[in-house]
């Protein structure tokens, strides 16, 4: 997956990186909020990952609006991983729970689940096309085999922790660059990003493996 030329910015200027890719934080804290609100959502009679599962639902739907309707960007489904895709299909972004290492620009943080073999596929080049295509609407994008190639699939990462009775939500938007047993072992491109903070926190509860992820074998 060729990496972008992109202009080296000041560390600390995360502005300029987003930039860069197309997009600001502006697109991406909301994100985090709305999975926050819809992970309290959940009751200790819901079944056990229904939090974790509405916070994912959440961070792909905010995501994709508003990428959507202030970028121009559309929806992408690619190898069965939720994007959101630029004009010039050379930019996706997806979303990912990371560890306690994560948005800390001197740590090296993985995902803290275990992820499918898509995640895997996308920190390498995917050259296959799908056998039989499925339907697709007029507002998603398709990418050719060529396209593909030039893709860089990005994760807005985020880790939330509680402290003082208020909600810190630690993130970076990253490129992943090896994936070893579903775990990110490497990255491309790391922007960490401020934290995010709300107040509350829900009452404790098991809210079952967080993140939705379709496991998939390898072809």
């Amino acid at each position: 997956m060729a990496i972008l030329p992109i202009a080296a910015p000041e560390p600390d200027d995360y502005g300029a990186q987003l930039a860069a890719l197309g997009t600001k934080l502006e697109y991406l804290h909301p994100a985090l909020r709305a999975g926050e609100i819809a992970r309290r959502s959940a009751t200790p009679n819901h079944p056990a990952n229904t939090a974790g599962t509405r916070a994912y639902q959440e961070h792909v739907r905010i995501i994709r609006e508003m990428h959507i309707q202030y970028e121009g960007w559309k929806r992408l489904l690619h190898d069965h991983l939720e994007l959101v895709c630029n004009p010039g299909k050379t930019i996706a972004i997806g979303t990912m729970v990371g560890d306690a290492a994560t948005g800390e620009r001197t740590n090296h943080p993985r995902n803290l689940h275990r992820r499918g073999a898509a995640t895997a596929r996308a920190a390498v080049v995917n050259d296959q096309l799908e056998l039989f295509p499925r339907p697709v609407r007029r507002d998603e994008v398709v990418l050719s085999a060529a396209e593909t190639d030039r893709l860089q699939l990005w994760f807005l990462v985020s880790y939330r922790v509680g402290v003082g009775g208020k909600v810190h939500i630690h993130n970076e938007l990253s490129l992943p660059g090896e994936v070893v047993n579903g775990y990110v072992t490497k990255w491309k491109r790391r922007i960490p990003l401020p934290p995010l903070e709300m107040d509350g926190i829900e009452p404790p509860y098991e809210d079952g493996s967080g993140e939705i992820d379709i496991p998939v074998d390898f072809r």
